[in-house]
């Protein structure tokens, strides 16, 4: 399910399943209405754009990576990696939280991997990579980031990983049972 990344018209949160939330306060609208202006940002590549929405001492934490990115010069110099790695991405929005200080996003990025990715060669593959996000905005620009995604299934989609269902397989369990001992010998 995809949703609008316009700024809402109005400070309510849309009725769910369980009811209707309570209105937003006036910095939570704020805050929903800078992260609606950068998310379409994402799909035009236009770095010093996106990084005009981070403050000066914005601190990424790439959690799947083990990474952090301290300072907008370190946001750039990811987001320009990242855009080698997938020219063609595009960010889509599945859920957008906000709550205090905070705004949580989940979105997709969708690219083709044709420049190195997690210091890998490129395969030319297209990759779907599920992403959450905690966001913490100070003045209308992002503070922190907090992002998590599933570094597995991005290795997979590239070519670097087998399918999961090949560990079911007796050539897969084959293998795997003899990583294993490696790594039980390792760590001994």
């Amino acid at each position: 399910m995809s949703i609008s990344t316009m700024p809402a018209t109005t400070t309510e949160i849309a009725p769910s399943d369980w009811g209707t939330s309570t209105e937003l306060l006036p910095h939570e609208a704020d805050n929903l209405a800078t992260i609606a202006t950068v998310a379409p940002l994402w799909s035009t590549r236009d770095v010093p754009s996106l990084l005009e929405h981070y403050a000066d001492d914005i601190v990424w934490r790439n959690v799947a990576m083990d990474e952090v990115y301290d300072g907008k010069e370190a946001v750039k110099a990811f987001l320009e990696r990242l855009f080698v790695a997938l020219p063609d991405i595009t960010l889509e929005i599945t859920l957008r939280v906000p709550r205090g200080k905070y705004v949580t996003e989940e979105y997709i990025l969708r690219g083709t991997h044709l420049g190195p990715m997690f210091g890998l060669p490129a395969t030319g593959r297209p990759v779907e990579i599920k992403v959450m996000s905690l966001l913490e905005l100070r003045d209308g620009l992002m503070k922190e980031d907090h992002f998590y995604f599933d570094v597995a299934t991005a290795m997979r989609q590239m070519g670097y990983f087998p399918e999961s269902s090949a560990a079911y397989k007796l050539p897969g369990r084959v293998a795997l049972g003899l990583v294993s001992r490696v790594i039980r010998r390792r760590s001994r």
